[in-house]
């Protein structure tokens, strides 16, 4: 009895010193419109938000888009990241794609061409009579392209750095592959080195 007694409170003494030596992680939401005062010189989420909203008013206003009789069709293509950062490059045309659903008021239309494996899956499910159809319809064709690239300037000194980086969107013509909306949003940071962005 006396081995059962000493071995529970030798595992009760180590569950407790385990735990009393456990880092308690302090952290904090903020808006993703807010500074969250870590420093850096590259893209931070305030520059994401800012761009897509800039760029999806911006679409909205061309030609193209404000006259078109009905619902102009636009596919992503994926964004190219020259800059310097590790960065989800594909956040900006998804962002771009949710505020224009937001703001386009049917206006647009985005086809889900990164999906289209399954689209077609399902269909032929569909053909098949392997599972109902509320309706059936053709495969729309792609009116414009909406891509961009991510370019960049740095400058180090020691431990002091500066970026320049230039964010630009362009809306391309699928049929005649005329450029026919382009856009940009630049910035330029200063700050010290050390900050890592994924």
């Amino acid at each position: 009895m006396k081995h059962w007694t000493w071995l529970f409170m030798v595992v009760l003494a180590l569950t407790l010193s385990s735990c009393a030596t456990a880092k308690i992680s302090h952290s904090r939401t903020i808006l993703p419109d807010n500074d969250d005062n870590l420093g850096g010189t590259g893209i931070e989420s305030t520059d994401i938000l800012t761009v897509s909203r800039k760029m999806a008013l911006s679409i909205l206003e061309v030609p193209e888009i404000m006259n078109a009789n009905g619902a102009p069709r636009v596919a992503l293509l994926p964004i190219k990241n020259n800059t310097r950062f590790i960065i989800n490059k594909d956040i900006f045309a998804q962002k771009i794609r949710i505020e224009l659903n937001k703001n386009a008021t049917g206006k647009v239309r985005f086809l889900a061409r990164d999906r289209i494996d399954d689209i077609l899956k399902e269909r032929q499910a569909k053909r098949d009579d392997l599972v109902t159809a509320s309706k059936e319809g053709d495969l729309a064709g792609v009116d414009f392209y909406l891509t961009g690239e991510l370019t960049g300037l740095t400058k180090a000194v020691n431990s002091s750095r500066s970026d320049y980086v230039l964010m630009f969107f362009q809306l391309i013509d699928a049929e005649t592959s005329d450029i026919i909306w382009e856009d940009s949003y630049e910035i330029k940071r200063v700050g010290e080195a050390g900050v890592a962005y994924q």
